[in-house]
């Protein structure tokens, strides 16, 4: 058996040691002021950190003081100086720390992992029995059956008799099927109480603020706008709808960078809070056309922010989706696909496999069940766009 044990471990005060403490400090600040997602200064202070912790347990003639583990927190103990410490250490560390430093020594906290002992851990329970399995109607496949699935899995996520919140998992789904079936469950229903559902990606992050289901009396008649504007809701997706935007509602490079997918969406749910908050200030009624094309990501963010503020300030804006639709790619001629038909080629109407009939002229965005969208496409400056069911209340 193994257990975890801790010591603080005292090396000599040399330039070497010195040199390496002060850009372990200082990478340590850079880090705490990193963006989101970019985690160069965390790795330069996690290896640094490292190569000090290493040049501790390495010296078997340094002196060392048995401490508890600590429990979360931080606990950096920056060179001699207890004013550089991490507040709130817990005493024991302290004291080990303060014995040393009086010394003349460096003190290094160190945990060891795999020290010989036995584990005390509390039984927290069985583990969670597996969801079960879905499976679509034979008649439903590709977008549909898509669809049908995130349906389904936010009317579970309703469901009063589970014993634990099934979580919304938007990650793979187009933005447009996002969009609507997140409008459709965010309308109040009669007799239904909301629900806050947690969001979850597919890389395993969950979100840290949890989607508003049945939170609002969505409205079908808009008011009078006293502000109009047309956003993109990420910049340089798609390059023809610059001509009919008057600006992007997020930066495509502060957004899409790499990182857990749930901190994207939490990092779009803030900027848009403060950007609504800003834009309603001091206007009656703010109606946006939001221009969107994929990142399921910014699409959820958004529109958490969006329910969010219609929930603390009615009627203050409305949100016009409109859905890029790409323009189809004209079909080769015989002599462009290289004069003759390959052995296996038929001649006759295309592809025989019913999943494929009918699809050919519609992206997965344009095959929403039961909806109620305006299905007539709306043509700007050689851009094609759909559009979505308004949101307001």
């Amino acid at each position: 058996m193994s257990t975890e044990r801790a010591w603080v471990i005292g090396l000599p005060s040399d330039q070497w040691t010195r040199s390496l403490v002060d850009d372990i400090r200082s990478a340590s600040g850079r880090a705490r002021k990193a963006e989101p997602g970019d985690r160069l200064d965390i790795a330069r202070f996690e290896a640094l950190a490292t190569r000090l912790e290493q040049a501790a347990l390495s010296r078997v003639d340094a002196r060392r003081i048995h401490v508890a583990c600590p429990q979360g927190g931080q606990t950096l103990l920056f060179g001699q100086d207890p004013g550089g410490w991490s507040p709130g250490l817990p005493t024991d560390i302290v004291d080990a720390a303060s014995t040393l430093a009086a010394t003349g020594l460096v003190p290094v906290l160190v945990v060891g992992p795999c020290a010989p002992g036995d584990t005390d851990a509390a039984f927290v329970g069985a583990a969670d029995s597996p969801a079960d399995t879905w499976k679509a109607d034979d008649s439903v496949f590709g977008g549909r059956a898509v669809e049908a699935r995130f349906r389904a899995q936010i009317a579970e996520t309703l469901d009063p008799g589970i014993e634990r919140r099934v979580p919304i998992s938007p990650s793979g789904i187009n933005n447009a099927i996002v969009t609507e079936i997140l409008r459709e469950f965010v309308a109040a229903k009669p007799g239904k109480a909301r629900v806050d559902a947690p969001v979850e990606y597919r890389d395993g992050s969950k979100s840290a603020h949890r989607f508003p289901l049945r939170a609002l009396p969505m409205l079908a008649d808009l008011p009078p706008a006293s502000l109009e504007l047309r956003f993109a809701l990420l910049s340089i997706r798609h390059t023809e709808m610059d001509a009919v935007v008057h600006g992007a509602w997020l930066r495509n490079a502060e957004i899409s960078r790499p990182r857990p997918a749930a901190m994207t969406d939490d990092l779009v749910y803030d900027i848009s809070r403060r950007q609504l908050d800003e834009l309603c200030r001091n206007e009656s009624h703010v109606r946006l056309h939001i221009y969107q094309t994929g990142l399921e990501t910014a699409v959820v963010g958004f529109y958490r922010a969006l329910t969010l503020h219609l929930m603390r300030f009615p009627g203050s804006v409305s949100v016009q989706p409109m859905y890029y639709v790409a323009p189809r790619k004209p079909k080769k001629t015989f002599t462009e696909r290289g004069g003759d038909r390959g052995a296996g080629e038929k001649s006759g109407g295309g592809s025989r496999n019913p999943r494929n009939r009918g699809g050919a002229a519609y992206s997965a965005s344009d095959r929403i069940v039961d909806s109620a969208l305006d299905r007539s496409p709306v043509v700007a400056e050689s851009s094609t766009f759909r559009k979505g069911t308004v949101w307001t209340a």
